[in-house]
């Protein structure tokens, strides 16, 4: 199984060491965006995150708009330490409001 704390802290610790110049002129390396020229629904992450990470949050939302959210979820995983899923997230009305203003905020960039 996964240990998605330590995964989570591996993610936020890589956005916080990341120059900002790594990549500035990094490839697409997006499949989806490869081959229909459009935005998957998360292109700009990385991007989003290592700006957040050093407090550009005006690039960060530029990147992606929910890139300093999704950042701030990481951190909240990685210091819980623990593997379980918070009681609010197993709710399906809160699941289906994240999976709609994920999917609406994909729609509104394509």
């Amino acid at each position: 199984m996964i240990d998605r704390p330590a995964v989570a802290a591996i993610l936020a610790a890589g956005a916080v060491v990341l120059p900002r110049t790594a990549l500035r002129r990094a490839p697409v390396v997006c499949p989806f965006r490869r081959v229909t020229g459009l935005p998957c629904p998360a292109c700009g992450l990385t991007r989003s995150w290592q700006a957040a990470a050093h407090l550009h949050l005006v690039a960060s939302l530029g990147h992606h708009p929910l890139g300093a959210a999704t950042l701030l979820g990481a951190i909240a995983i990685a210091l819980d330490g623990t593997d379980r899923t918070p009681a609010v997230a197993e709710r399906p009305s809160v699941r289906a409001a994240a999976i709609g203003v994920w999917v609406a905020t994909w729609l509104w960039r394509v």
